[in-house]
């Protein structure tokens, strides 16, 4: 996992030093418990993430891909490295997603019908596409 440091910046250059400022300032991660070190082996504990009919390629590249960790004396946070309605279209083009989803919602995020990492439905689906979509906010 990264961790904000500034080695880490060195390491991962600029993307990562933007996501740590982002992430000091932001609602957006998520508390892990207990600190994580450098080295660790996600799947260790969430190898639920790697299972199912459809599993996203990007499983097979480190965490660190989508995700960076800070952590602060006892308490590690989780984040995304970019925005949830962005972080699909970093390696997916945006328009042929929406090419293939005529009439997807315009306020609809990828993550909204599809899982991120696995699932037990074809193309990631999640359980609430298969009902027809996210709820209407």
């Amino acid at each position: 996992m990264t961790q904000c440091t500034s080695s880490s910046v060195v390491k991962f250059g600029l993307r990562a030093s933007i996501a740590c400022v982002l992430l000091a300032t932001t609602a957006f991660a998520v508390e892990h418990p207990g600190t994580i070190p450098q080295d660790a082996e996600c799947s260790s504990c969430h190898g639920n993430k790697l299972k199912g009919k459809s599993v996203h390629s990007a499983m097979e590249s480190p965490c660190t891909v989508c995700h960076v960790t800070m952590v602060q004396g006892d308490m590690t946070t989780v984040s995304l490295l970019m925005p949830k309605n962005k972080i699909c279209s970093a390696c997916h083009a945006d328009s042929a997603a929406l090419r293939q989803h005529v009439p997807a919602s315009n306020k609809a995020t990828c993550v909204d019908c599809h899982d991120a990492h696995s699932s037990d439905q074809k193309m990631l689906l999640r359980d609430v596409a298969m009902l027809g979509g996210p709820e209407k906010k």
